[in-house]
């Protein structure tokens, strides 16, 4: 095992400069795709999908095991997902009860897990 993929597991890995990602960030980075005002209790549908940017192999032996949604440190909910030739994108259905910060958690089998958020405001 490399040295970088050692760091990579140690940690919760951010996109260090969004105008500039390396290969490796843009497979893993995962991209909240919603409104970014709500209404309180109303739901509405946000996907995260993980390698928009570059494609992420999805077989057996590299994979997306989960992707988390959080506010804040709220959990929210989880998508398990399986090795097998398809995107790492999820929709979910969820209705958040004030503004704050959405945050995507994606976990790689080899590279770790990987986050990015979006402040979503109340209407």
């Amino acid at each position: 095992m490399t040295q970088e993929v050692v760091d990579l597991l140690a940690q919760v890995n951010r996109v260090a400069d969004p105008a500039n990602m390396t290969d490796m960030e843009k497979k893993h980075y995962p991209v909240i795709m919603c409104p970014e005002s709500v209404e309180a209790g109303e739901p509405f549908e946000c996907t995260v999908h993980i390698g928009r940017h570059m494609e992420h192999p999805n077989e057996p032996a590299h994979h997306i095991e989960f992707i988390d949604l959080y506010l804040d440190r709220i959990f929210l909910c989880r998508a398990d997902l399986q090795a097998k030739k398809c995107e790492p994108k999820v929709t979910f259905n969820i209705a958040l009860p004030r503004s704050g910060a959405l945050r995507a958690y994606g976990s790689c089998n080899i590279h770790g897990v990987w986050t990015s958020e979006k402040e979503i405001t109340e209407r």
